[in-house]
């Protein structure tokens, strides 16, 4: 059984406010200010497990391993 992934992209003007690692829940922010639109919250319940830069969008690039399916 393969782990489902969200993918959250943020801009990264506003830096981080999370970590490879970090347990999340739906509605908890993932960068350090609050972004103008839904993207700067994990949408779902799982454990970032990966955080790339993206310098043609200028964009953080966060994946997200489900932990919790609705």
């Amino acid at each position: 059984m393969t782990a489902e992934k969200s993918i959250v992209r943020v801009d990264a003007t506003y830096g981080l406010a999370v970590k490879v690692g970090d347990e999340m829940r739906p509605g908890d922010p993932v960068c350090n200010v609050q972004a103008p639109q839904a993207s700067g919250v994990c949408p779902v319940h799982g454990t970032i497990e990966s955080i790339r830069f993206d310098p043609e969008s200028h964009e953080f690039v966060i994946s997200i391993v489900r932990t919790r399916t609705p």
